[in-house]
């Protein structure tokens, strides 16, 4: 087995020859007047940092993965994830606003549907399932998710399967899917992304085409309508709503993240403030639709949810101001 040492070692090379840029970014994220743009690519920069000394170094460093089984691999890959969200957000200079978790029964497992936008957000929901539902997560990836060599081990340790997903890859995800649906326990959380790949207005806008040139005309113009989000592919998620049936869904809209690449892959103006803000709401599992066609039109309809708590989130002053356009969803900020 290759020793995880020199993967360890090219980071903390990594860090070492780029300090002088790394305290530079830090600088233009305390300083004012400096664009927003150029703010979000130094808070990028310092997560990329914090992300290589928490699953690269520290992960890595002398230390072996453990294999011991399910709550093992999951309580490892909560660990890291909760340092690097936890001080990596502290350096970025990025405030996490998450509404309180909604309240789920003990006794059964949650499938919780994501937004996917933004560097680092599959990790961060992973981490807040962790951290406000107690739930262990399963789901499944590209390959290209595990940007480094740690990461791909803590992931395949904690349950995390990769897929391809050409033709072939997609059905063996929705296999794994069925697997992992089928023997989920109470402690479990499964996640998955709806719309597959993470939010820019150019790909949404190739969506759009996409569906057109394939006759989707009355998809095509749902999805024009929600310009915050990209366009659901129902079937993984109908996939684990039919294979739990005893699941409650959780729908998980989080925005800001995608402000770190910048405002010019964005069909929407940046916050401009270096905040996060998550926000989620319960569906009990008597009222998830099971039949295909219609669970894909009710997830159409959360998704068009999404895209109007994201519009809000954007452009509230603050966490109550979404809460007074969302009264069924409280998003008080956490304290």
């Amino acid at each position: 087995m290759r020793s995880p040492l020199p993967t360890a070692v090219l980071g903390g090379l990594l860090l070492i020859i780029g300090a002088p840029l790394l305290l530079l970014a830090r600088l233009v994220v305390l300083l004012p007047g400096f664009p927003e743009a150029m703010r979000g690519r130094a808070r990028l920069l310092l997560l990329s940092a914090a992300f290589l000394l928490v699953y690269e170094i520290d992960g890595r460093s002398g230390r072996e993965i453990r294999r011991s089984g399910r709550q093992g691999g999951c309580d490892r890959l909560a660990a890291l994830n909760r340092r690097f969200y936890g001080w990596g957000f502290a350096v970025a200079g990025i405030e996490l606003n998450c509404a309180p978790p909604p309240r789920i029964p003990a006794d059964r497992p949650v499938i919780v549907l994501a937004r996917h936008a933004g560097a680092f957000n599959s990790a961060l929901m992973a981490h807040l399932i962790a951290r406000d539902l107690g739930r262990d997560t399963y789901t499944i990836a590209k390959r290209c998710a595990a940007l480094t060599p740690g990461l791909r081990a803590v992931y395949a340790d904690s349950g995390v399967v990769f897929c391809r997903f050409d033709q072939e890859g997609k059905a063996v995800a929705l296999q794994q899917l069925r697997k992992q649906a089928s023997g989920a326990l109470p402690s479990d959380a499964l996640l998955l992304f709806p719309e597959g790949t993470n939010y820019s207005v150019k790909r949404w806008r190739q969506a759009i085409e996409t569906m057109r040139a394939a006759g989707r005309d009355a998809h095509a113009i749902q999805a024009e309508q929600c310009p915050h989000v990209m366009p659901i592919h129902p079937t993984g998620a109908w996939m684990l709503a039919t294979s739990a049936p005893t699941a409650d869904v959780v729908v998980l809209a989080q925005t800001g993240l995608e402000d770190l690449t910048g405002a010019d892959g964005l069909g929407y103006p940046s916050i401009g403030t270096g905040e996060v803000r998550v926000g989620w709401w319960h569906i009990p599992a008597d009222e998830v639709p099971r039949e295909r066609a219609e669970f894909a039109a009710w997830l159409r309809g959360q998704w068009r949810e999404v895209d109007s708590w994201i519009a809000t989130a954007r452009s509230a002053g603050t966490m109550e101001d979404v809460a007074a356009v969302h009264p069924s969803k409280p998003l008080r900020p956490v304290h």
